[in-house]
């Protein structure tokens, strides 16, 4: 589950931006770019117009964006106390499976039988309690990640307009995008925005 955060918040970014994308391409015949800000070399010429390009680095970006941040350790911190208390249980059960060890040679055949029980009852619960927990984190991960697509995509609409690009796209080492030419990189940007509107939001 570790692994799966740092994949979900990579998907997250990317479908912002690609959603900043789709959105500004549909309505690029209606609406004029704001004034630029950027270098000359972000213009892409096409079909005889002058459209602006940019991407930024989801990688970089879900290291340094405070939301992604406070998600990860949100995350981090409910998988602990999961965790936590599976070990909890886990300890429980493997003192008692000792002592029963320990004390089996000297036990009569239904003592034995009542100890073999409540040993089976208890993996039963841990089972139990840690496809609970297991539920319990993903569904909280979902939900998060909702929260965290919307108001980063709103957050993104608002930036695209100020920044007056026609398209931001997202790149990622092995990512849809193979290349990318540093020159349009405005990763430092959309990060310094990113977190401004995050900090505003609090």
């Amino acid at each position: 589950m570790k692994k799966s955060t740092h994949i979900v918040l990579y998907s997250v970014l990317f479908a912002a931006m690609l959603f900043l994308v789709f959105k500004q391409f549909s309505n690029s015949n209606n609406v004029q770019p704001k004034k630029e800000k950027a270098s000359s070399k972000a213009n892409f010429i096409n079909n005889n117009s002058t459209s602006r390009i940019a991407y930024v680095n989801s990688d970089t970006v879900s290291k340094y964006y405070n939301y992604a941040i406070k998600i990860q350790k949100t995350l981090s911190t409910k998988r602990t106390e999961a965790e936590n208390q599976i070990k909890s249980k886990y300890f429980s059960y493997e003192s008692l499976v000792k002592d029963f060890e320990k004390a089996s040679p000297i036990m009569g055949d239904r003592e034995k039988m009542e100890k073999a029980q409540k040993i089976r009852m208890l993996e039963q619960e841990i089972m139990q309690v840690e496809q609970q927990l297991s539920e319990k984190v993903t569904k909280e991960e979902l939900r998060l990640t909702e929260e965290y697509i919307l108001k980063t995509n709103e957050f993104m609409q608002e930036i695209g307009k100020e920044i007056g690009y026609d398209y931001v796209m997202s790149y990622r080492v092995g990512g849809a995008m193979l290349y990318a030419n540093t020159n349009l990189d405005i990763t430092p940007q959309i990060i310094e925005l990113l977190n401004q509107r995050y900090q505003d939001l609090k």
